[in-house]
């Protein structure tokens, strides 16, 4: 059983609550991220990701002058890191939730992206993100079949 674990990266990348949104986008462009968490005070308070950029700003507000913290996600959800990959792909579905943050003894460890846990097919086939995640989450459903039939 793959743990979510396999598919940690290593590297946080991270904003200010008071950084601009055009900040996120040139860590994504410089890093090929996908998400970053936003910090205040040296905690983690929300993450934003190119999703958000694209449904919250492109075309309705300027990215130099929005702050993160005005598109972010907030509370950050949490998983542990050693949650299965088939329980990791059915939560990313119940949530709507295309990152998931990783936490070990009570710290966040990093961020896995829907594209680290499902076959690429899946995500370009898929029209909407409702559409994603019910894929994503049939696709985590059939992993945990496969896991009880190996085991």
């Amino acid at each position: 059983m793959d743990t979510l674990r396999k598919f940690l990266s290593g590297t946080i990348h991270t904003v200010s609550e008071s950084s601009m949104v055009q900040d996120a986008i040139d860590r994504f462009s410089s890093h090929k991220a996908t998400a970053c968490l936003v910090e205040k005070n040296g905690e983690y308070i929300g993450i934003i990701t190119r999703e958000d950029v694209i449904h919250k700003v492109t075309g309705k507000k300027d990215s130099k002058s929005t702050p993160t913290a005005d598109i972010m996600s907030a509370p950050i959800y949490t998983v542990d890191i050693n949650m299965s990959k088939a329980d990791g792909c059915i939560m990313m579905s119940k949530q709507e939730r295309r990152h998931l943050v990783l936490e070990e003894n009570g710290s966040i460890v990093g961020i896995v992206s829907v594209r680290d846990m499902v076959p690429e097919e899946m995500i370009t086939s898929s029209r909407t993100g409702a559409e994603l995640f019910v894929k994503v989450g049939n696709y985590g459903d059939q992993l945990l079949k496969d896991e009880k039939a190996q085991g």
